[in-house]
């Protein structure tokens, strides 16, 4: 997958941003750093799955990695992970560039929540979607420059 597809942009007034070491199944997939991830049913952290990371409780959003996994094929291994906090602004890519390349667009956006995207290798911001109270990411701002979007995490929808 890609590295640093969600990047911390403010820290809602911390002056540190709290990590735990998680552990991460064998044979699982890498989870790279940026990338968001869950607690499994088998307590192990492991990547969201698309249209993931909404207030319904198998699928809550537990943190966003900050470093790459150390998990093989046959040995578990471990992931840093960010625990988000619902004040906290971070940086996501627009799944389609043409809903938030202009100012115009992205104040139309602001306020809505939408879901995680998995196209391919890249999450993104799936605006092409109808926004939902249940979706996790709630667009505060974004830069039309890079259809990047500034989203907050919904506190429902987190697992902490």
């Amino acid at each position: 997958m890609a590295i640093n597809d969600i990047k911390l942009k403010d820290t809602g007034g911390r002056t540190t941003v709290a990590t735990e070491l998680w552990q991460v199944a064998a044979s699982a997939t890498l989870i790279q750093p940026g990338e968001p991830v869950k607690i499994s049913s088998t307590r192990f952290v492991v990547k969201l799955a698309d249209t993931d990371g909404n207030t319904t409780a198998s699928t809550r959003l537990f943190g966003i990695a900050k470093s790459l996994s150390t998990n093989t094929a046959s040995v578990a291994g471990f992931v840093e992970v960010i625990l988000v906090d619902p004040l906290m602004t971070w940086a996501i890519k627009s799944k389609l560039a043409s809903t938030s390349d202009t100012l115009a667009k992205i104040l139309l956006l602001e306020g809505a929540s939408y879901g995680i995207d998995l196209t391919g290798v890249v999450f993104t911001i799936d605006t092409s979607d109808t926004p939902a109270v249940t979706n996790a990411f709630r667009v505060v701002a974004g830069n039309p420059d890079t259809s990047e979007l500034y989203v907050r995490v919904q506190a429902a929808a987190l697992a902490q």
